[in-house]
């Protein structure tokens, strides 16, 4: 059926100047031999609405039952015809309208550009079911109930509902009214539902168990089928886990525990496998035979787990008693072809439980090897290989270094060791890059404030000294045209060398440069009488001694060399012995006069500014004392 608005022209729609509403004149029709007009009895529904008012209003209905029927998956959507008007009381000036009779109906178009159209769903036509219980409560009325689709006639109710309230003066039956509107009696269903005469007399309700655990005696405290730290597989075997579905060892859990009879709340945030065990559930209940009745708030929980029986063959043993498209006709269909499918068949279930009892089995006792500590260490395989796959995902490098006999530690000593190397690791943490840090060498088990200052005081007049040094040399280097002396060894051959040109007598310089001197050294090894190694001239002296025009005052820098060298000397490794410096690890040389005089410029200023970093890489007064064992 269609709807009809009234006309736009000339329509006195909301005109209610003498308290009644004023409908359009309908255009005059023929009526049939019981006075009923044409229009009454063609399938078009006239409304009080204009043409426009009408679509907003059909669209709004036809989106709002279409929601209403998605989530709950019921069809609340009624056309109304007849109308009860009654009063709550003889007192009540109130007037209160009812309908009488329900056809639930579903509003529909083709698309866009066509009308709206109501349609019979096929379901029972009922009457008012809230107005007849409260009829019957407050008011001693009995509405009648609505006979079979074949034998209804609206009239005949009309005046059957007419006789059964003739009683109340005021009240007043109303045949033409029609309205189309959402009416729900789920509330009413369950109130009805929970009345006690409404069960038979052998299931009362008051004596099922649930509704006394609920509300008398509790549900008690039954044991848990498993503890947290107690093995699933002693508790449930292969044949008894109809799992249709992935199940972890919660889920397994709650699967026996409704497999048992046993009462249980589940719950848990969405994602985490709630229809998985439901659909778990209800399979195991249908192979031991039961029933299983699958109510829910929303209709979309419900169809969840339904496709997913479907997407495993199992969609046949599920009867969609509640949804979009659940109505008298389908549920008979749908029970007579599954009816018509036979029992399943299965073969070897006795032969798949016994491989499948030996796979788990297996599988056991690979997880108890892999979680069993190894001795002495008392560390599991598990761990060992965990560990390795994190540092490989982090992109860790192995290090290039093997233990010793990393197998045979215990535990106690797996931790020392750990401890150690942490420690080393804060501290690098603490002093950064240990062949970069300015005190690297020093090999002191503690420093003291005091041992700070002191050696504050001392660096002053060492760093004076060696910069003294150092001038001198290079002023002496380039009076001889040499290069400049690089440690304090070069630094005392180069003064002797120049103390010797100063103390040598006058000579024709062309001639100490003649080739002759190596060229004939055997004939003038004879011509010379003394064995002094004075009086044999090296190559080096000679070299210099050629090319010096006239022979420098170098004694006032001889004098410098000789009165710093080895104070400076001296003071150093004094002050080396005091840190207990390792020459080796702090500049590369063995000896103290070995030493680089540009890296002792560079290192004695860094002491001095950074004296504070001396107790960052000094060791904690706690490691030095013994408190952990040192690693061998």
């Amino acid at each position: 059926m269609s709807f009809l608005p009234v006309p736009d022209e000339g329509s006195a729609e909301g005109d209610d100047s003498e308290g009644q509403i004023l409908l359009f004149q309908p255009d005059d029709d023929e009526t049939d031999e019981d006075g009923v007009a044409a229009r009454h009895k063609d399938d078009k529904l006239q409304t009080l609405l204009t043409s426009e008012r009408l679509q907003k209003r059909l669209l709004k209905l036809f989106y709002d039952a279409r929601t209403y029927e998605e989530e709950q998956g019921v069809n609340i959507l009624y056309l109304a015809l007849g109308f009860l008007k009654w009063f709550e009381d003889q007192k009540s000036d109130r007037e209160r309208f009812a309908p009488l009779l329900l056809i639930p109906v579903t509003i529909e178009r083709q698309s866009a550009a066509t009308r709206f159209k109501i349609r019979y769903t096929d379901d029972d036509i009922s009457t008012n079911l809230s107005l007849q219980a409260r009829l019957k409560d407050d008011f001693g009325i009995v509405l009648p109930d609505v006979p079979e689709i074949d034998e209804l006639s609206p009239s005949d109710y009309y005046k059957a509902v007419s006789a059964a309230v003739q009683s109340q003066p005021r009240w007043e039956v109303f045949p033409n009214d029609m309205v189309l509107w959402f009416f729900s009696f789920s509330k009413f269903l369950m109130y009805r539902d929970l009345q006690p005469e409404n069960w038979p007399e052998h299931e009362k309700l008051e004596e099922h168990r649930l509704i006394q655990a609920i509300l008398g005696d509790g549900f008690g405290d039954e044991p848990p089928l498993c503890g947290d730290d107690d093995k699933i597989d002693e508790v449930i075997r292969p044949i008894d886990m109809i799992h249709v579905m992935d199940a972890d060892s919660s889920q397994a859990l709650a699967v026996e525990e409704t497999r048992r009879g046993r009462s249980l709340v589940i719950q848990g945030p969405p994602g985490t496998g709630k229809s998985q065990t439901i659909a778990n559930m209800i399979a195991a209940a249908v192979k031991a035979g039961k029933s299983v009745l699958f109510v829910a708030e929303k209709m979309a929980a419900l169809e969840v787990v339904r496709r997913r029986l479907g997407n495993i063959g199992l969609g046949d043993m599920c009867l969609e008693l509640h949804s979009n498209k659940a109505n008298r006709r389908a549920v008979l269909q749908d029970l007579e072809r599954t009816l018509g499918l036979g029992q399943p068949q299965v073969q070897d279930v006795q032969r798949h439980s016994a491989e499948l009892e030996t796979c788990r089995q297996r599988l056991n006792v690979h997880l108890q090897i892999i979680h069993s500590p190894i001795e002495p260490a008392g560390v599991t395989p598990y761990q060992v290989v965990g560990e390795l796959v994190r540092l490989r995902a982090s992109t860790t490098t192995p290090p290039d270094l093997r233990l010793a006999n990393p197998l045979q530690w215990s535990r106690a000593q797996f931790q020392a060791r750990l401890g150690l190397l942490r420690d080393l690791v804060e501290h690098l943490v603490l002093i950064g890059v240990p062949h970069q840090h300015p005190w690297r060498g020093v090999e002191l088990d503690a420093v003291l404030p005091s041992d700070v200052d002191r050696m504050k005081l001392r660096l002053p007049g060492i760093m004076a000294r060696l910069g003294r040094l150092c001038d001198a040399g290079s002023q002496l280097a380039g009076m001889l045209g040499m290069s400049a002396p690089g440690n304090a060894v070069e630094l005392s051959q180069l003064a002797r060398l120049a103390q010797r040109l100063a103390a040598a007598p006058p000579m024709d310089r062309q001639s100490l440069a003649s080739p002759a001197w190596t060229e004939r050294r055997q004939h003038i090894e004879k011509l010379v009488q003394t064995e002094s190694r004075e009086a044999k001239i090296d190559p080096q002296f000679r070299q210099v001694y050629s090319r010096l025009p006239s022979m420098p005052d170098v004694q006032p820098i001889l004098r410098q060399i000789g009165g710093d060298l080895k104070p400076a000397l001296a003071e150093l490794k004094d002050l080396f012995a005091s840190l207990r410096l390792n020459l080796q690890s702090a500049f590369g040389v063995p000896e103290l006069a070995a030493i680089p005089l540009s890296g002792l410029s560079s290192r004695l200023p860094q002491w001095q500014a950074q004296p504070e970093a001396l107790s960052r890489w000094v060791p904690a007064a706690g490691d030095r004392a013994g408190s952990r064992p040192t690693p061998s």
